[in-house]
């Protein structure tokens, strides 16, 4: 009789310790990528960074640009975990993952609507996020050779395009996005973050997640190779961007011919947006340099912790919970940025305390209960408006 009560709480620590490793059917490394990056969107958000890398708040300043697109490259990594992981679903079942994934989608909108109510500074993600999942469904069979050769179509055309087309529509007399009406050239190119550069990511991350991700091969190219990216693009784009004259003189003529010039006789004979913006490689750039520069710091700092998953997801645990409620994380940030004013703080004590409440919540909430609160509203949601297929009795 006394050792009932034992038991039972030895079997529900157990049970709770088995939620937070997350289960056979989570890949601890890719929770671990995500968690860094919503922890990484706290600091662009919150955080106090500078360009001295000789100091913390100067390599703070690597989460700028850098979390959301590893938050993106993460998102494709989803999409192909999710449909088959190395092999796609194919007929009924491929049919039934799409419909779920627009669902998620639908519901990613209107949750990206109620946190733009707050009406607070943060460049809000999600409802790009749901434009991608959208692109991203005809895509779901490719092989990761074929992702990969689309990531870089994206990440060599869309920049140009991201840079001249608003220029061209504007010229044309054609009015750029106001309202609501204007989503989908939003969501493409206009936007902060504009699918027609950020698919590269996506589309780099599905094919990751359709490669064994198990593979030591796999993971020592994507840290080798990414942080060689990086280091070049960042090299080039150095020595073009002096050449040019400078970063500062670059945007000055950017920003000088995106003004208003309807009133001229001929806007076609208006300066253009000048070409070397193509250059940088900065934060939210949206260029081929950045793409593949921070693109690959992104793949980089994914395979560490593809290793880092293997070897320490007792460890890690914390990381991981943040990154398996992502979701429920992001919207929350949002919330409390809103409730308490948190942006433009003169130190990083708001961050700090974000950061730390986050991991032990996330921790606990998946000890606990396991999924995230928005994550487990969305999952519900979706299997009751796609039940599952019925199954069909075997041939006789």
């Amino acid at each position: 009789m006394r050792t009932e009560p034992r038991v039972t709480a030895v079997g529900w620590f157990r049970r709770g310790g088995a939620r937070l490793l997350g289960g056979p059917g989570r890949v601890t490394g890719v929770d671990v990528a995500r968690g860094l990056a919503v922890l990484g969107m706290f600091t662009a958000h919150v955080g106090v960074t500078n360009a001295d890398l000789g100091s913390i708040t100067g390599w703070l300043s690597i989460a700028h640009g850098r979390s959301s697109i590893l938050f993106a490259l993460v998102a494709g990594v989803s999409l192909a975990l999710v449909t088959g992981r190395e092999r796609s679903l194919d007929g009924e079942a491929l049919v039934h993952a799409r419909a779920r994934l627009l669902v998620r989608a639908v519901l990613l909108l209107a949750l990206v609507a109620l946190l733009d109510l707050l009406g607070t500074r943060v460049l809000l993600i999600l409802g790009f996020y749901a434009a991608y999942f959208v692109l991203a469904l005809p895509f779901l069979r490719w092989s990761p050779r074929r992702l990969m050769a689309a990531a870089a179509v994206v990440a060599v055309v869309g920049p140009p395009i991201v840079l001249w087309l608003p220029a061209v529509l504007a010229r044309a007399g054609l009015r750029l996005p106001e309202d609501g009406s204007g989503a989908l050239t939003d969501f493409l190119v206009t936007g902060a973050y504009p699918a027609a550069v950020w698919m590269a990511y996506v589309f780099a991350g599905m094919a990751i997640g359709r490669s064994d991700l198990s593979s030591e091969r796999l993971r020592s190219f994507m840290v080798v190779g990414g942080l060689t990216a990086a280091v070049v693009c960042g090299l080039i784009s150095d020595r073009l961007v002096a050449g040019a004259g400078g970063r500062l003189a670059i945007e000055d003529q950017v920003e000088a011919t995106s003004e208003a010039f309807t009133r001229l006789a001929d806007p076609w004979s208006a300066p253009w947006p000048t070409g070397a913006h193509l250059f940088l490689a900065g934060p939210h750039d949206d260029t081929t340099l950045e793409v593949v520069g921070s693109g690959g710091f992104a793949v980089a700092v994914l395979g560490m912790c593809l290793f880092a998953g293997t070897v320490g997801s007792r460890v890690l645990a914390p990381l991981a919970a943040v990154g398996a409620m992502a979701l429920t994380v992001y919207s929350l940030q949002v919330v409390a940025i809103w409730h308490w004013d948190l942006l433009g703080s003169d130190t990083n004590r708001p961050l700090t305390v974000m950061v730390i409440v986050t991991l032990v919540a996330a921790t606990v909430w998946r000890f606990c209960f396991g999924r995230g609160p928005l994550e487990r509203l969305f999952a519900r949601v979706a299997v009751r408006t796609i039940p599952a297929p019925a199954q069909r009795p075997p041939a006789r």
